[in-house]
């Protein structure tokens, strides 16, 4: 009974907490804020007018396997389709399919959004608070995505029964599998893609930085090898020159040994407490339960 309740709130908060602390905090390490703006609230007006192309198609095949199981129902005291027990259930999983089917969208959205936002011009901050170069916002809008999807993954013990003494097994575990699949995929894609990126952009970085500091350590070295005793502008040009080198050395360290993998270990335990661990428990006392 969780999904009928928290959804419509979860949804809420995905639209109008969520998706917008995305856009806050990566105009953060935007080349062109505005741009970012521009991508945001594009993919904003699609989640919010577009969700009818998931959720219509997924609600359509949940109710339909649900409607095509009338026998298991019945083996439960259900009694058939004139009973309105059988269509308290079938508005239950309608209800269940358009929440989940917001959730896919949102997924959805999230991926084609941060996808978007990389092909800008970004930078990374090796010294940003999160730890992560400043990437803690994909994590986060991640995570929450995740979290928007899964919130109907209590009803997966009830579609595993459905599939081994229910009829019509094939619809069953194609609808698991696609929910499975864009649960994984809503957390796992958005995050690789955007440490790929990231390696990217600090490779290039790096780069720069060495090849600056190759420069100047040539210009050191002939400085000192033509430097004479009397020639105090030239030592101090050199000595110059040692420091902005050790200041550019600095700033590469930071940026080879900066995480780039926009996960936190608060993150992590988010997903392991709120998600993985409650499924599996459900799933184990499920399955536990038919060899008792």
């Amino acid at each position: 009974m969780m999904v009928p309740v928290v959804g419509p709130a979860a949804i809420w908060y995905w639209d109008v907490r969520v998706f917008p602390r995305f856009d806050e905090q990566t105009v953060e390490l935007a080349m062109n804020p505005e741009a970012v703006h521009q991508v945001t609230d594009h993919y904003k007006q699609v989640f919010s007018s577009q969700y009818w192309l998931f959720t219509v198609p997924w609600t359509a095949l949940v109710v339909g396997i649900a409607a095509l199981n009338i026998g298991y129902f019945e083996t439960l005291g259900v009694g058939g389709l004139g009973d309105p027990v059988f269509w308290v259930y079938l508005l239950f999983t309608g209800w269940w399919g358009i929440i989940t089917g917001i959730g896919f969208h949102g997924a959805i959205t999230a991926i084609r959004a941060i996808r978007a936002v990389g092909r800008l011009d970004m930078e990374i901050d090796p010294l940003h608070p999160d730890g992560l170069g400043g990437l803690s916002n994909v994590g986060h809008l991640a995570i929450w995505t995740t979290m928007l999807i899964s919130l109907g993954s209590l009803t997966l013990p009830l579609a595993f029964i459905l599939g081994t003494e229910g009829g019509y097994s094939a619809l069953v575990y194609l609808a698991v599998g696609i929910y499975v699949v864009v649960i994984a995929v809503s957390f796992i894609y958005p995050t690789a893609y955007v440490n790929q990126r990231a390696q990217a952009i600090r490779e290039a970085e790096l780069e720069k930085r060495r090849s600056k500091i190759r420069q100047l350590q040539n210009h050191a070295n002939d400085l000192a090898d033509g430097d004479r005793p009397s020639d105090q502008a030239a030592t101090m040009d050199e000595v110059a020159k040692r420091l902005e080198i050790q200041r550019l050395r600095d700033e590469f360290n930071e940026y080879a040994q900066v995480s780039l993998y926009p996960l936190s270990i608060g993150i992590i335990v988010r997903l392991v407490s709120s998600i993985l661990l409650p499924v599996f428990f459900i799933l184990f006392e499920t399955f536990l339960g038919r060899f008792l």
